[in-house]
């Protein structure tokens, strides 16, 4: 149960950087995309912030695997 709520918890603060450099990238200007990476990641990737949406995304994903090993955990 314990793991479980680390991994929730992992998982709520990786979603809310993400949100923050989603917010930040938004903020910042572009003359033009293509269609195959979007307008969000080129404001992403123009930004520098492709290593903080990265680091984001991994606890995002390495707390729903924390929350998911728990659940399916069989304890004596």
């Amino acid at each position: 149960m314990k793991r479980a709520m680390i991994g929730g918890f992992i998982s709520l603060v990786g979603s809310i950087w993400s949100l923050a450099v989603i917010s930040a990238a938004n903020n910042y200007s572009i003359d033009g995309w293509t269609t195959p990476p979007g307008k969000l990641l080129t404001q992403i990737s123009q930004s520098n912030l492709t290593l903080w949406f990265a680091v984001s995304i991994l606890l995002v994903l390495l707390g729903i695997i924390l929350m998911t090993v728990e659940f399916f955990r069989k304890d004596k």
